[in-house]
């Protein structure tokens, strides 16, 4: 489309940003360097004329803390973002939550400078060392692997067609980040007068799932003795988690999540029994796998093999996994509503196959799943456990908190029931996700947001970085720490592979121990923050009480570092 003439929006790095404006960016999250000079000047003439709307810059001290933050403002607002870094070297820092956005399926238009090119003859050719130093054969080739798109600016006239395309491609199911360089002078070149007329295109929208398809699960639903729908992110498409609840409650079929990284359907559902185990699959005879990538660890627990077990989702193959052998009888591409929506159709039709007597039993096996044992209220001296922090997390978080959960935190006891109250750790696994992304979520919203992180977890998060981001962009987050002192994922894996071992034996713990760990509450304090440690569970719930006070009320960021054992 054709922007109107202002005298002022004379660069190719003001039309840039503008385009981004014109397309729904509202904010532009950044780690800027040398490459940015045609930004800053264009940003200083639009405040100046009061020119087209810009993004707004959001400053952040770490490239992961600016993609962390863009991922999180989306999961919340549903919403493309923005981020921008420094060529190669920014690239290089970003990567890791780059590839947690791209397997969570988040669409960011990723850009970052280029070294300039030219050596002189140009406004914005090179004027300092490391501008060769810098400079790479192949920028983009370091994150190829990892983004759906990627491509160079190269002349004034591309700018609208070139946003046009990334966000596009980004938004384009199964959504993704996209990675767009921008040379230095390029960026600062002047505009032509006359722009040819653009018209932007339409985004495309997966079609409606396969009707035949849906009408063989129907059937094998129907007279299924126990079917089950297993889900991991089905939740990520908001209107689906009503319409699971309706469907599994309707036609007496049981849920269960496995590693669940939204809120699929509430842990207090009906129909909801709890995480995935091998004991339901033994009694499954029919099971569909709704948005999982990993829908079971075949040495850990796997479906019978007279089951027959259906994939559906988006991308059922998820083709972007280079190898992903799960056995599937059926495979189903559409949306989780989509599918939902048509498999309820379909079922209404068939009320009459389906044995009277199975809803009753999935609800009672629900109730027993739901009761999990456990309280608050246990014996004060006893050690605080992860378990123990997640129950009192649950019951004094206000109903409307958005948890951002960084492997610890046990969903079934933090008592989120509504859609986009409840993200986990993509499934890349790459640390240092949850405290950006709950910056983000709290910029994009003004609800009380809450990471969950272990200790490790939290120094991989830049620290410094993300509270500074908190303070000066005002973003009163709490974050809750969970401090046992361990790498546990590394003990974890080494007693699973080799459970009779030397190093379990001896215990072998030089690869994992953290001690001496830092005072965490300090970072926070530095900052401005409320800080505390707790190490008992009776400090526990006053501590959570004073933490939320300071988050609420007195508009400061907050955070508990809480010794636990486990």
């Amino acid at each position: 489309m054709t922007l109107p003439d202002h005298p002022v929006q004379t660069s190719v790095a003001s039309r840039y940003l503008a385009q981004l404006a014109e397309h729904g960016i509202e904010h532009l999250y950044v780690n800027a360097g040398t490459d940015f000079a045609p930004l800053a000047e264009a940003y200083a003439n639009n405040a100046r004329a009061s020119n087209a709307a810009f993004p707004e810059p959001v400053l952040c001290a770490h490239e992961g803390v600016a993609v962390g933050m863009a991922h999180g403002a989306y999961l919340v607002s549903e919403k493309p973002q923005a981020v921008m870094f420094h060529v190669g070297v920014g690239t290089a820092n970003a990567i890791c939550a780059i590839t947690n956005a791209a397997r969570d399926n988040v669409p960011l238009l990723v850009s970052a400078g280029r070294s300039p090119i030219l050596e002189e003859g140009m406004v914005g050719a090179r004027d300092t060392m490391i501008h060769w130093a810098q400079e790479m054969f192949d920028q983009a080739g370091m994150l190829r692997e990892i983004v759906k798109w990627d491509y160079e600016l190269k002349l004034p006239l591309q700018v609208d067609q070139v946003v046009d395309r990334a966000l596009g491609i980004a938004q384009t199911r199964p959504k993704g980040p996209v990675y767009l360089t921008l040379p230095r002078e390029v960026l600062a070149q002047e505009m032509p007068c006359d722009l040819p007329s653009f018209k932007r295109s339409a985004i495309p929208d997966i079609g409606a799932p396969d009707p035949v398809a849906i009408e063989h699960l129907a059937r094998r639903i129907a007279h299924a003795e126990f079917p089950l729908i297993v889900t991991s992110a089905s939740g990520a498409d908001r209107q689906s988690v009503s319409l699971l609840g309706t469907l599994a409650g309707r036609f007496g079929i049981g849920v269960a999540d496995t590693s669940p990284r939204y809120l699929n359907l509430p842990f207090d559902h009906p129909m909801h029994l709890g995480l995935a185990s091998q004991k339901l699959y033994d009694d499954a005879d029919v099971v569909l796998y709704l948005e999982c990538d990993v829908p079971w660890i075949p040495t850990r627990m796997k479906p019978r093999d007279d089951a027959f077990i259906a994939h559906a989702g988006v991308d059922p193959m998820f083709a972007r996994y280079p190898m992903r052998s799960h056995r599937s009888d059926l495979t189903l591409a559409g949306k989780p509503s989509s599918i939902l929506s048509a498999l309820t159709d379909a079922l209404a039709g068939r009320l009459e196959a389906i044995p009277p007597d199975r809803a009753d039993k999935v609800r009672r096996l629900a109730a027993r799943a739901q009761q999990t044992g456990g309280s608050t209220r246990e014996q004060d001296g006893l050690p605080v456990t992860k378990e123990f922090m997640s129950r009192m997390i649950g019951e004094t978080l206000p109903a409307d908190a958005v948890v951002f959960n960084e492997y610890w935190g046990s969903p079934q006891h933090l008592k989120r029931t509504e859609p986009g109250s409840y993200f986990f750790l993509p499934p890349s696994g790459g640390l240092g996700w949850a405290l950006p992304a709950a910056l983000g979520a709290r910029h994009a919203a003004l609800q009380t947001t809450v990471a969950l992180v272990g200790d490790g977890a939290y120094m991989f998060a830049n620290p410094a970085a993300c509270h500074h981001a908190s303070a000066k962009h005002k973003l009163p987050v709490l974050t809750i720490i969970a401090n046992n002192a361990t790498w546990g994922a590394v003990d974890h894996a080494t007693r699973g592979v080799y459970p009779e071992g030397e190093a379990v034996t001896h215990g072998e713990r030089r690869l994992s121990d953290l001690h001496p760990v830092p005072f965490f509450e300090a970072y926070c304090q530095a900052s401005g923050g409320y800080g505390e440690r707790v190490e008992t569970r009776a400090e526990l719930a006053p501590a959570l009480n004073r933490a939320l006070h300071a988050v609420q009320v007195q508009g400061q960021q907050a955070l508990l570092n809480v010794v636990c054992i486990d």
